[in-house]
């Protein structure tokens, strides 16, 4: 179940919608967000490609998908914790209506990372899909678990679903609905949230009896007792990299005669936790050859480090084994105050015990085990951490701030910062402009283009030689109606440009399409032309769709619309179009 070389789960396969079946509505919660990874995930729910696949190397594909599922999808965050971009990406306001950014009451956190998605076919039949993980929305290489259900309407209530309906309204009670866009999906997530009483979610897997949802933080009543996770046992096995002694002791406590204890967690973690923590379990890290892998093997390119990021509890007792996956750590916010999400599995113990569980993780041979077992002794703490751990808590002050901002004539924009608890220094820019300017109670930025408006923003914390940049967002009022408008011409930019899109959408096969077009080099690229020459090649292509998917005619227009400047169109074009509308779209 656990084997890393065998038993992967692939992101982008997760995501996409069964064959046949297009993303309705798709919700994601994280702790932390990488803007560029939301781009990538679109691919996979608007367009049904893999996330790594060749289309995400061109704007085009990529202003594609986001186009497609932009208003189909909402993802949560915590607040203060989306990853500063490294490169300015003119897509990045495409976003701003598909982010909501949560303050967790107390300093505790928004930490669940799950996907609920609703695929619906051409008879507007519903598959649903419910993803539990560990993993953050980002491009983090951290070792993680994910568990995929998926479900159809049943016709009969499933009482089992009403804590996962919770979640959901929740999630909608968080929900702004200053624009027509937010206010739509709000309306789709509560309609989402009701039908979940009648989805019979199947795991589809002989190993596992039954499975229960677990949410936590969430309302009253949701909290540690609710998991019945802190339960007596004859077996514990904990993965889990965030580690606090009161919950550690607790299991302890719990253990009953000649328990067998094993705990796996990071190694760079050490010099927060006691000694004796360290002896009560059989502890493991992962080896250091796999943590620094990377960095040994070249010293070039997107290099990453790779260490424990998944959250799993197996806990036997006689004959029954219970195993819990999800975003919550073994630690003292987790499971007083945070906001949570895990799955919660049931089995027999002859299916599902420690002795198998620790077989797939270490294998039988010691010297290709990816992990080590670590004596117990005492570390030294660095001030590494608590300088990020004051940056952090500097950026999420500035989170609960009420600062809001104003676009007037010229595209001036004033940033009015709200009262602010901290000494950090700090510096803020729109996501698109690479001038920060400090941290005031009002800071205006001049000379902005349509384009570079948003209500994103970069927030940069400093203390002495260290810095920590994070994207907020910021209630913007005054962004004209056209700027989506003006960010889809600026990235189509020209005839050829707009053909490239059109072939696009043209296209039996969105990255065949992609491969073809990229193979296609100066003359060779007829249909990229504007020449009325060849005309009759796309021609031959919108009468194959007018035929047999008449719906990707409706898409041409609304592309048509986006752009507002017509120089853009080929004149050629917009008869041939016209042509097709009167005579298929009456």
């Amino acid at each position: 179940m656990l084997k890393a070389n065998s038993d992967r789960l692939d992101y982008s396969e997760m995501l996409i919608p069964p064959v046949g079946y297009k993303t309705a509505f798709a919700v994601g919660t994280t702790y932390s967000l990488d803007l560029e990874t939301l781009i990538s995930v679109s691919i996979s729910l608007g367009l049904n490609e893999d996330i790594d696949c060749k289309l995400s190397d061109s704007p085009i594909y990529l202003l594609e998908a986001l186009r497609k599922v932009t208003d189909k999808m909402i993802v949560f965050s915590e607040a203060g914790q989306i990853k500063a971009p490294v490169k300015q990406n003119k897509l990045f306001p495409f976003l701003e209506n598909s982010v909501v950014l949560i303050n967790a009451k107390n300093d505790k956190s928004f930490h669940p990372k799950v996907w609920l998605i609703k695929y619906e076919n051409d008879k507007a039949e519903a598959v649903y899909r419910f993803l539990v993980l560990s993993r953050n929305l980002t491009f983090d290489r951290s070792w993680d678990v994910a568990v995929c259900v998926d479900g159809k309407p049943s016709g009969r209530v499933i009482s089992k679903n009403e804590s996962l309906k919770d979640f959901m309204y929740y999630l909608h009670e968080r929900m702004e609905s200053r624009y027509e866009k937010m206010t739509a999906k709000k309306r789709n997530l509560k309609k989402l949230a009701d039908e979940l009483m009648q989805v019979d979610f199947q795991l589809n897997d002989k190993h596992f009896d039954d499975f229960d949802f677990v949410p936590l933080g969430i309302y009253e009543g949701y909290n540690k007792e609710y998991t019945e996770l802190f339960n007596t046992y004859h077996e514990l096995f904990i993965i889990s990299p965030f580690l606090s002694k009161s919950i550690m002791e607790g299991f302890r406590k719990l253990q009953l005669t000649n328990a067998d204890k094993t705990l796996v967690t990071r190694k760079s973690k050490f010099p927060k936790r006691s000694k004796e923590l360290l002896q009560d379990f059989v502890t493991l890290t992962l080896k250091d050859d796999v943590i620094d892998g990377e960095d040994r093997i070249t010293a070039e390119g997107d290099i990453k480090k790779q260490d424990i990021h998944a959250k799993v509890y197996l806990r036997t007792k006689y004959s029954d084994s219970e195993l819990f996956l999800g975003s919550a750590n073994a630690s003292e916010n987790a499971f007083h105050g945070n906001i949570e999400f895990m799955i919660r599995l049931y089995a027999k113990r002859r299916w599902l015990n420690v002795d198998n569980l620790k077989n797939d993780l270490f294998g039988s041979d010691e010297k290709l085990n990816p992990f080590e077992i670590v004596k117990a002794m005492e570390y030294e703490t660095t001030d590494a951490d608590s300088t990020h751990e004051e940056l952090q808590k500097a950026i999420k002050e500035f989170c609960k701030a009420k600062s809001v901002a104003t676009v007037t004539d010229g595209y001036t924009l004033t940033v009015t910062i709200g009262k602010l608890k901290t000494d950090v220094e700090l510096n803020i820019s729109p996501i698109l402009i690479a001038k920060p300017e400090p941290v005031n109670d009002c800071v205006v930025f001049h000379g902005l283009n349509l384009a570079q408006l948003s209500e994103l923003y970069v927030i940069t914390a400093k203390k002495g030689d260290e810095s920590l940049s994070r994207v907020v967002k910021i209630k913007t009022e005054g962004i004209p109606e056209d700027r989506d408008s003006s960010i889809f011409n600026s990235i189509i930019r020209n005839k050829e440009g707009f053909m490239q899109y059109i072939s696009f959408l043209l296209g039996d096969d969105y990255l065949l399409t992609f491969i073809e077009d990229g193979n296609k080099k100066g003359s060779e690229y007829k249909f990229l032309t504007a020449n009325s020459q060849d005309t009759p090649v796309l021609y031959e292509k919108m009468l194959k769709v007018a035929a047999t998917n008449p719906e990707k005619l409706r898409e041409i227009k609304k592309v048509m619309e986006m752009i507002t400047d017509k120089s853009i169109i080929p004149e050629s074009f917009n008869a041939l179009y016209s042509t097709f509308e009167k005579a298929v779209l009456k």
